[in-house]
């Protein structure tokens, strides 16, 4: 995640904003009770455990806010110091995969990976935030919570008022020109990825810097929850004294571009394509893609950073190196958590931001900002084993890992644990297979149902994977309780292999396709015998397909279900081969180029589940938006405007919950596990708190409030 994304994407995980995020998102609306969704806490143990407890408290308030995340139990304390550990040392943490860019509109962009975020999340600001451990809504860049949107004329405003103490980096001030040309950037040159999901274009039109401090945001629409709230608020913010220059080139490309007064054709291969509308479609979008281009391949080096540490150094396949920020205006921030639901952050120089009633009741939770390390070294190892191996060696503190851990090894940090600590906590992460509607078979209903009901999930957790994830159903996790629809159908679980093989078959052959051997259950062998020579419902032969996905050096559960699925294909003689291969090159065929077949990935979520609006809503197509799948319901579009345009929680759930149930039925993705979040770290670092959803990886490590003592 992540603190500024929408999602993460786990392609290793993707990060992704507004969606990669990955955290919670509170935020304010005008409705007449507040509610409170209690996280999941979990007990530390090696496989699932039932939830403990969810508290949901009710309270009234003239003006309410609601949260939709919150944590209740006792704050963490912290932890102990190590004998004779002084503060600090260098924070020494692992990663296994390179990360892409230092170019921050790349990484919002095409490549948005989290490894890329763990090197360079902390160039960006934001105006709202999330509060330590309970992820509540808050005030980052602003001086406190905006006031409602509000109708003026046509169109709908909020403005919101900035703290006046912020600074870059380069000891440049941090204002509201920075978040109105960014905003702006994204929306004159239709950057594409995570930018879709953190500045809505659909709905906003633009950002304004009233003054130096004041901005105003302007919608076309009442914005919804996920539209303000958890949508723009959340924007990125970067400097327009560095990045103007670049920004100001990359639009000469499209000075002279002007939008085609024709609708764009569908299909410009079709035979009765308007040939006049497409050529113009083409250049059009050319003078964009150039944009983007440009934008995207622009140099940051020297570039100011809004975070505690510096990224100084990348050394591809070596190390990233971060240094303190001699400008951070964060450094030495008080943030406090209190019983009553107030959060009050005050700052070194007496600034002071607070919400939800502030100081009212007992503090449950102190976190004091740093930066506490001299630096932040990140080596990157080949692989998750090389990586926890040289943290169980004791060369470096933790491993960030959005993957979750092998069972292997646990075991290993088990056995050769002294100076080790585990946490396990919820989990907010999406693994799943992903059929491209774009291509036979993948986009007919009934290969994808025969698909589902062949692939026992359960069979590959339970005895494959010895309980080490969870079968999942939903593409909203079970650890975000609030979202997540328990009654999403689950109509092939506890069935045989034989009765499974029937079943799809039955299926298959209702919908035309045919075998010149049929795929059968045969009781001797007590296994299936393979279907032969598998044609189409229009005749052909299906085509040879392939499933892409992370290899088992990288990801050893997703490789696993990989080589599985595979395998239940071909024992029904669909030509499907596992194609495993190194992270970087997925991204390509999958997110830019969208020719895959299918493909097994993942997404870290945040906890305002608003992610199917972005994977799957038609405006969202790949390339460009992370529709991958490329699929295009009506019935679907609608419920998800009808989710992102709610300004109500209950409603929005309501509706949340019967998009779960379209998208189990129309399948453009297969969930197929989630894990828990378990960490590792060594006990000579101080965390400020160790219970959040999410776990440590999800707070990277708390790299800017973390105390690495010296041994």
């Amino acid at each position: 995640m992540n603190s500024h994304k929408k999602f993460s994407v786990v392609f290793g995980l993707l990060l992704v904003t507004g969606l990669v995020l990955a955290a919670c998102q509170p935020q304010v609306i005008e409705v007449e009770k507040e509610v409170v969704v209690t996280q999941v806490v979990r007990e530390e143990v090696e496989v699932p455990v039932e939830v403990e407890k969810i508290v949901e408290v009710e309270v009234e308030v003239e003006k309410v806010v609601e949260k939709i995340v919150e944590v209740e139990v006792e704050a963490a304390p912290v932890e102990e110091v190590a004998a004779g550990g002084e503060c600090c040392d260098a924070y020494r943490i692992g990663i296994y995969e390179d990360p892409i860019t230092l170019n921050p509109w790349s990484y919002y962009g095409p490549d948005n990976s989290v490894w890329t975020g763990y090197a360079i999340s902390n160039v960006m600001g934001s105006v709202f935030g999330y509060s330590s451990q309970r992820l509540d809504w808050i005030p980052g860049l602003a001086k406190g919570l905006p006031a409602s949107a509000v109708e003026d004329g046509d169109a709908w405003t909020v403005t919101a008022e900035l703290l006046d103490n912020q600074t870059w980096s380069d000891g440049e001030a941090v204002d509201a020109n920075d978040v109105a040309f960014t905003i702006n950037t994204a929306l004159d040159l239709d950057l594409t990825g995570n930018w879709v999901s953190a500045v809505k274009p659909d709905i906003l039109t633009s950002v304004e810097a009233l003054d130096d401090h004041s901005l105003k945001y302007t919608f076309n629409a009442q914005p919804g929850l996920s539209q303000w709230q958890f949508g723009v608020a959340f924007a990125p913010v970067l400097p327009e004294h560095f990045w103007g220059p670049v920004v100001a080139e990359a639009s000469a490309f499209i000075a002279d571009a002007s939008k085609p007064e024709a609708d764009k054709p569908e299909d410009c291969e079709a035979d009765d394509a308007d040939a006049d509308a497409c050529a113009a479609w083409a250049s059009y979008d050319e003078a964009f893609q150039n944009a983007r281009e440009f934008l995207y391949k622009a140099d940051a080096t020297g570039q100011p950073f809004a975070g505690a540490y510096v990224t100084s150094k990348l050394e591809p396949g070596a190390f990233v190196q971060k240094d303190p920020n001699p400008n951070y205006p964060g450094a030495g921030t008080v943030e406090t958590l209190y019983d009553g639901g107030g959060w009050v952050a005050e700052h070194a120089d007496g600034t002071v931001q607070e919400a939800y009633g502030g100081a009212t009741g007992d503090a449950t939770l102190t976190v004091t900002e740093g930066p506490f390390a001299p630096n932040v070294v990140m080596s990157i190892y080949g692989s998750q084993d090389a990586a926890f191996l040289a943290m169980i060696d004791g060369d470096i503190d933790y491993v960030i890992n959005p993957l979750g851990i092998a069972r292997g090894l646990r075991e290993k940090a088990a056995a050769g644990g002294e100076g080790l600590k585990t946490y396990t906590n919820q989990d907010n992460g999406l693994f799943y297979l992903a059929f491209n509607f774009r291509k036979p078979p993948m986009n007919d209903p009934a290969f994808r149902q025969a698909a589902d009901i062949i692939i026992d999930k359960e069979f590959v957790v339970d005895s494959v994977l010895q309980g080490s994830v969870m079968p999942m159903y939903s593409v909203v996790p079970s650890g975000n309780g609030f979202w997540h629809n328990a009654d999403v159908a689950k109509p092939y679980v506890g069935m045989s292999r034989n009765d499974r093989v029937e079943m799809a078959k039955e299926v298959l052959k209702e919908a035309g396709y045919a075998w010149s051997k049929d795929p059968e259950w045969s009781d001797d062998l007590q296994d299936v015998v393979p279907g032969e020579g598998m044609t189409m419902p229009d005749g052909s032969d299906v085509p040879a397909l392939t499933i892409l996905g992370p290899g088992p050096a990288y990801d050893p559960v997703r490789a696993t279900f990989n080589q599985w699925i595979s395998e239940y294909m071909r024992e029904m003689g669909i030509p499907v081969e596992s194609e495993l291969t190194g992270f970087n090159t997925i991204l390509d065929p999958v997110f830019v180029e969208c020719t895959f077949d299918m493909y097994i990935l993942g997404w870290g979520l945040t906890a305002y589940a608003d992610h199917p609006v972005d994977f799957f809503h038609s405006r969202n197509d790949c390339p460009g938006g992370y529709n991958t799948p490329g699929i295009k319901d009506d019935e679907l579009d609608a419920l998800l405007e009808e989710f992102e345009q709610s300004t109500d929680l209950d409603s929005a759930r309501d509706l949340n919950h019967q998009v779960q149930a379209l998208l189990a039925e129309k399948r453009p993705y297969i969930p197929l596990f989630q894990r828990q979040a378990y960490d590792v770290i060594r006990d000579n670092v101080v965390l400020p708190y160790t219970e959040i959803m999410g776990g440590i990886a999800d707070a990277q490590g708390f790299q800017s409030s973390a105390q690495p003592l010296t041994r």
